[in-house]
């Protein structure tokens, strides 16, 4: 999926989701044209790690309450 479908899924710029990329926090693949493109399972994993510390969970409470 392209930044801007990134962005409207995250609530974010396409410009913050570029910058996500770069860092590495979120994966992103390049196009031959070098165009980036983002895998939706690893937009959705990144959704929810922002919605689990939105609402104050970290990783390891949410593993848990999981179990």
């Amino acid at each position: 999926m392209t930044p801007s479908d990134a962005a409207r899924i995250l609530g974010l710029s396409a410009d913050s989701v570029r910058v996500l990329g770069d860092s590495g926090r979120l994966p992103a693949m390049r196009t031959v044209s070098g165009r980036r493109l983002f895998r939706r399972g690893d937009v959705d994993r990144l959704a929810a790690q922002r919605a689990r510390a939105a609402a104050g969970l970290t990783e390891e409470s949410a593993a848990a309450a999981d179990s």
